[in-house]
Parts: structure tokens; C-alpha cells; sequence
């Protein structure tokens, strides 16, 4: 009887052990992708937010650099062609100086050409503030809310990065 058993024990025993293995593999298999697929949605969630950061800055800073610069210029007859340059280059390095290194590096890797696309982007929202014929104080007015929002947002993301690196670690 304890022969049968113990024959019966070693052939079940290697079978166990195979199925066991077997299962192993697949439920880290099953992590892994799920792994995978939430950083997708974070990876996601996190360009989407960076891209909607990126275009807000550049309503402030066409904004700003309009309200500061552009509108002095005008009303004394001095907006020339060198001062529209100018003016550009101001607007460029307040968006640079509003999103800061991290975000412009995860847009350019986003757009491909950062700098592309900020050009376009602000040549677009000039066109568009002269289109709707928006005065300065009310972009202002606006920018200052769109900018506390995204400040906002921007520590909410920092926090949340900063929770998943000490997570992963």
C-alpha cells in the first residue's frame, strides 16, 4: 500500500509542480500586461495634460507679452517689424519659463519639433486675439485664472509623480 503511494506521489508530485510553474507564468504574464496597459493610460492622461498646459501657456504669454509690450509699442506708432520679432521671442521665453524644462522636454518627445510648434502656436493665438478683437484687460483677466489653474494642476501632477516613483521604489 505505501508502495503504491509513494509511486503514486512521484508521479503526481512532477505534475503538480508543472502545472504550478505553468500557472506562475501566467498570472506574471497577466501583470505584466496589465502593468503595461495602466502606464499606457498614465502615459496618456500625463501628454494630454502637458499638451493642454502647453497651449494655455501660450495664451498667457501672447496675452502678457501684448499687455506689456505689444500695446505700449502700438499706441506710440512704434511697432515695427524688428519689435514684432522681439515681441515674439518675449512671448516664446515666457511659455518656456512657464512650463519649465520637464514639460517642454515631454512635449518635444509629444510634437517631435517643439519649437515648431510653439511658433505655430503662437502665431495662431496672435491671430486669433486680433480676430476676436479681445482687449488686453479681459485676455489678462483671463490668463491670470488660466494660469492659477494650471499652476494648480501642475503641483497636482508633481505630487502625483512624485507618489508613483516612491511607489515603484
Amino acid at each position: 500500500m505505501n508502495d503504491i503511494l509513494t509511486q503514486l506521489a512521484d508521479a503526481i508530485v512532477p505534475v503538480l509542480c508543472l502545472l504550478i510553474a505553468a500557472g506562475g507564468a501566467y498570472l506574471v504574464a497577466l501583470i505584466h500586461q496589465q502593468t503595461a496597459q495602466i502606464e499606457k493610460e498614465i502615459d496618456n492622461e500625463t501628454a494630454s495634460k502637458y499638451m493642454e498646459m502647453a497651449a494655455e501657456a501660450v495664451v498667457q504669454a501672447v496675452t502678457y507679452t501684448a499687455q506689456t509690450f505689444v500695446d505700449t509699442l502700438k499706441s506710440s506708432g512704434g511697432f515695427t517689424k524688428e519689435k514684432q520679432q522681439e515681441a515674439y521671442e518675449k512671448a516664446k521665453d515666457k511659455v518656456l519659463e512657464i512650463l519649465g524644462d520637464t514639460i517642454v522636454a515631454a512635449l518635444g518627445e509629444i510634437y517631435g519639433d517643439f519649437n515648431a510648434w510653439l511658433e505655430t502656436k503662437i502665431e495662431q493665438t496672435c491671430r486669433e486675439l486680433k480676430v476676436t478683437g479681445t482687449d488686453a484687460t479681459t485676455t489678462a483677466t483671463t490668463a491670470a485664472s488660466v494660469a492659477a489653474t494650471i499652476a494648480s494642476t501642475a503641483v497636482q501632477q508633481i505630487t502625483a509623480e512624485s507618489s508613483a516613483t516612491t511607489v515603484t521604489e
